[in-house]
């Protein structure tokens, strides 16, 4: 075999659009040492249309850095590289394309000040976990009646590698608290409102590097009606509030991923100072693409939350694993399974911070996206079955109880320029 050889027979089995065999043959001449640019260019064509985009890009990127300028070969490129969601490398390549090539592909010259706007809101559904006193038991808990969540977000992308993401939400919380405190109704309810503010800023490092970081606030106020108002002075005013106060918390994370081939691994930090408790929370990520593309792929999540109060820290190992099958261009499920202690958790860089009254102990989650207008507009439903865990006293000494939660999580995405 020579190179030749190899050139008449890989072009001919590229006419023929024989991608198989051009593999078989590209990758028998390599073994030899047989390599040339078009042999990288019919390669990675072969296994673009074989939809195995992971080694598809390897031969590209070979390509492409042999000649910038090949416009076929860029848009094969850009093309592999948002097949493998890797839309800050399609992102940064299309930076450098020509206005005519960028016309052709229908890539915007200019970012508009909005990105994409997310809406999304949350519903929970708890079973009835209060314990019931005898008359000789002294009980503090508190319980959840009700609560409901409310987010929305934004998107904007700054240049060719960097973009900021924010939003804000509200939650709303209900609960019934048993108290032993004097100064304090033997039973009476307390009501929750939580303001939230989160700003992301993300920048594409290098090829397949991502480096990101994010910043969480959280305004939590807590007030309580007095089930009994006494009224006081001649007017008849009353003391209505049995207490009104309100705490902020912060968040901080960087999180950086790099793709390797089939393989994405990342790594994160973040610190917070939730539920007047200090939280130290470093983890790692591997997520897998057996067959080259994003049709299926698995995601595992490793955590080490450490909560400290001043006296004592709690140490967790945290542990999710998911699943991702796409069952159509732009709409795909995800289940996915989360073992351990996740009180006082933050995740996707600090997006989420959970500063709920009970830690989760076991999550089980299914998450449907449906996209549609070439996935430039999204409605996702997501399933939550918790297994949470409440700590509460009786008679001075600790107790626990264990009960199921499940949410009920929805919400819309517009991508006015995906990438």
């Amino acid at each position: 075999m020579d190179y030749v050889k190899v050139d008449k027979i890989t072009y001919k089995q590229y006419i023929n659009k024989d991608w198989k065999n051009l593999v078989k043959t590209g990758k028998d001449a390599l073994k030899e040492g047989i390599d040339f640019y078009y042999l990288q260019v019919r390669m990675g064509i072969a296994y673009y249309e074989l939809k195995n985009y992971a080694k598809a890009i390897k031969y590209f990127e070979r390509a492409y850095y042999s000649d910038y300028e090949n416009e076929l070969v860029q848009e094969y490129l850009y093309y592999s590289y948002i097949f493998m969601g890797r839309y800050g490398d399609a992102r940064g390549l299309a930076g450098t394309f020509k206005r005519k090539l960028k016309e052709r592909l229908g890539i915007s010259a200019e970012n508009p000040l909005i990105s994409s706007l997310s809406i999304i809101t949350k519903h929970d559904f708890n079973e009835d976990y209060q314990y019931n006193p005898s008359d000789f038991e002294v009980v503090n808990q508190q319980t959840i009646l009700n609560q409901s969540f409310y987010n929305i977000n934004l998107l904007h992308l700054l240049g060719d590698y960097a973009s900021i993401y924010h939003g804000y939400s509200n939650l709303r919380i209900s609960s019934s608290v048993l108290s032993s405190d004097i100064d304090l109704p033997s039973n009476f309810e307390e009501d929750i409102i939580q303001s939230e503010y989160y700003l992301s800023f993300n920048y594409q490092l290098g090829i397949g590097t991502n480096l990101g970081i994010g910043f969480h606030y959280l305004n939590t106020n807590y007030s309580a009606l007095d089930p009994n108002p006494v009224t006081i002075g001649r007017w008849g005013g009353s003391n209505v509030y049995l207490y009104d106060y309100t705490k902020n918390s912060f968040v901080g994370s960087f999180t950086i991923s790099k793709q390797i081939s089939i393989i994405r691994l990342g790594t994160a930090f973040s610190i917070a100072n939730m539920n007047d408790n200090m939280q130290l929370q470093p983890e790692g990520s591997i997520t897998i693409f057996p067959f080259g593309n994003s049709k299926f792929y698995t995601h595992s999540r490793a955590i080490y939350l450490i909560d400290d109060n001043g006296y004592t820290a709690l140490k967790n190992f945290i542990f999710k694993q998911s699943l991702g099958i796409r069952f159509s261009k732009y709409s795909w499920f995800e289940p996915s399974a989360t073992f351990g202690n996740m009180k006082n958790f933050t995740s996707y860089n600090a997006l989420i911070a959970n500063n709920d009254i009970d830690g989760v102990k076991q999550r089980y989650e299914a998450l449907f996206n449906f996209g549609f207008s070439e996935g430039r507009f999204n409605i996702f439903i997501k399933y939550q079955y918790n297994v949470k865990e409440n700590i509460f006293e009786v008679n001075g000494l600790q107790n626990t109880i264990e009960y199921t939660n499940q949410s009920i999580i929805g919400g819309l995405t517009w991508y006015f320029k995906k990438y």
